[in-house]
C-alpha cells in the first residue's frame, strides 16, 4: 500500500503532465480513443485500469512515446519500478528529446538503487532543460539514498534555485535535513512548503515526524490531524498519530487509531504490537495478550514482540513462559542484556513506559524498554 507521502508526490507530478492533455490523442494520423480512456483512469488514480487502457493505446500505436511514459508513471505509482523503468526507456526510444522521459526513468532507477544510471538520466534531462528543478532534485534523491547528504543538500539547493516555490522539493530538502540531524532547518522547509501549498499532505506528515523527533507530540498531533483530514483512512498516518497519543498517555485515542489502521492494513504485525501496548496502558492485559499473539503470528522474528509477551506472562505469574519468551527476545535482539528481569509492578504505578523497563541484574546501570526497540 502506498504511503500518503508517496501518493501526494505522484499526484503532483502526474497532475503536471496529465492536466493539459487533449481528450483524444492523434499521432501519425491515427485516432486513439484508448488513450483518452487511460488518461481519465489515471487522473482518478485507477492505475491498474489505466495500464490496461494504455496497453490498448500502445497496441494501436507501437511508437506512442507519451503512452509509454504515462503507463510507466502508473507502474511507478504501484511501486513496480522495473516495469516503470522499461516503459520510460521505450518512451525515450521514440522521443529522446523530451526531458520528462529521462526525469521519470531516473526517478524509477533511484527506487531500484541504480544510482549511477539515475544520475546520468537526470543529467540528460538537465541538458535538455537546464531549468528543470525536479531533475536537480532527482540527483539529490540519489545522493541522499546513498548517504551523501551534504551533496544532496547542494543539489536540492540547485533545484530550488530553478523552482523556489516547489513544495515537493522543499519537503525533500527538509527530509534530508532531518536525516542530517537538523530538525529546525527541516521544519523551516516544511513550513514554507505548507505556506505555498496548504493541501500538500506530505509536508504535514514529515513536519509532524520532525516534531515527534523533537519530543513535541502535541505539535506532531496537529500536523497528523491535518494530514488525516486530507487522507482519513491512511494506515501509516493513523499509526503515527496513535504513537503521539500514546506518548501523551492518551491510550484510548491511541487504541482508536491503531484499530482504525488495522481495518485498512490487517496484516501489519507492528500495528498489533502497538495496539497491545495501548491496551496494556489501559489495563486490558487479556486483550493485549491476544493482540500480541496476532503480532507474533504475523511476524515471529521480532525480539520486542517476545519481550512484550514475556512481560504479560510475568504479570500473570507464569514465570516459566515469561523466561522462555525472554530467551526468544534475546535470540532475535542480541543487544538485550544477557541477564534481565522485570521490575516489580509496585514500582510502576502509572503503567506507562516504566511498565516495560528491564533491569540488568549485573547492575550495569543501564535500562532498556521495548518502546525504544519497537519496529516502525
Amino acid at each position: 500500500m502506498l504511503s500518503m507521502a508517496k501518493k501526494v508526490s505522484i499526484s503532483l507530478l502526474v497532475a503536471c503532465i496529465v492536466g493539459s492533455m487533449p481528450s483524444i490523442a492523434i499521432a501519425d494520423g491515427v485516432q486513439n480513443p484508448a488513450y483518452d480512456k487511460a488518461v481519465n483512469a489515471m487522473k482518478s488514480k485507477e492505475y491498474n485500469n489505466a495500464i490496461k487502457a494504455f496497453d490498448e493505446a500502445i497496441g494501436l500505436q507501437a511508437n506512442f512515446a507519451k503512452a509509454y511514459n504515462l503507463r510507466g508513471q502508473c507502474f511507478f505509482a504501484l511501486g513496480q519500478y522495473k516495469l516503470a523503468t522499461n516503459d520510460f526507456a521505450e518512451a525515450i526510444l521514440y522521443d529522446d528529446k523530451n526531458p520528462e522521459n529521462y526525469l521519470w526513468r531516473g526517478s524509477a532507477e533511484v527506487k531500484t538503487g541504480d544510482h549511477v544510471l539515475a544520475i546520468k538520466d537526470f543529467e540528460k534531462a538537465i541538458n535538455l532543460d537546464p531549468k528543470l528543478g525536479r531533475a536537480y532534485a532527482g540527483i539529490g534523491d540519489s545522493y541522499k539514498a546513498q548517504g551523501q547528504r551534504d551533496l544532496a543538500v547542494t543539489k536540492y539547493n540547485e533545484a530550488l534555485a530553478q523552482s523556489p516555490k516547489d513544495p515537493e522539493i522543499l519537503t525533500k530538502r527538509g527530509d534530508n535535513f532531518v536525516a542530517m540531524g537538523q530538525p529546525d532547518a527541516a521544519i523551516k522547509d516544511y513550513n514554507f512548503a505548507i505556506q505555498i501549498a496548504p493541501e500538500y499532505g506530505s509536508a504535514y506528515i514529515n513536519r509532524g515526524t520532525a516534531f515527534s523527533g523533537l519530543s513535541r507530540p502535541e505539535d506532531a498531533l496537529k500536523d497528523y490531524d491535518k494530514a488525516l483530514a486530507l487522507d482519513p483512512s491512511n494506515p501509516v498516518l493513523l499509526k503515527k498519530r496513535g504513537h503521539e497519543y500514546f506518548k501523551l498517555k492518551n491510550a484510548k485515542e491511541a487504541l482508536a487509531d491503531y484499530n482504525a489502521a488495522l481495518k485498512q492494513d490487517p496484516t501489519s504485525a507492528q500495528l498489533y504490537y502497538h495496539r497491545a501496548k495501548a491496551l496494556m496502558q489501559l489495563g486490558s492485559d487479556g486483550e493485549a495478550m491476544a493482540s500480541m499473539e496476532d503480532a507474533l503470528r504475523l511476524d515471529p522474528n521480532q525480539g520486542v514482540f517476545y519481550l512484550t509477551r514475556a512481560f504479560l506472562w510475568h504479570k500473570q505469574g507464569k514465570s516459566i513462559l515469561a523466561h522462555e519468551d525472554i530467551k526468544r527476545a534475546q535470540f532475535f535482539d542480541t543487544s538485550l542484556p544477557k541477564d534481565i528481569k522485570f521490575e516489580p509492578d509496585e514500582k510502576n504505578p502509572d503503567r506507562y513506559y516504566d511498565e516495560t523497563y528491564l533491569s540488568d541484574v549485573n547492575k550495569t546501570g543501564e535500562k532498556d524498554t521495548s518502546e525504544t526497540l519497537r519496529p516502525e
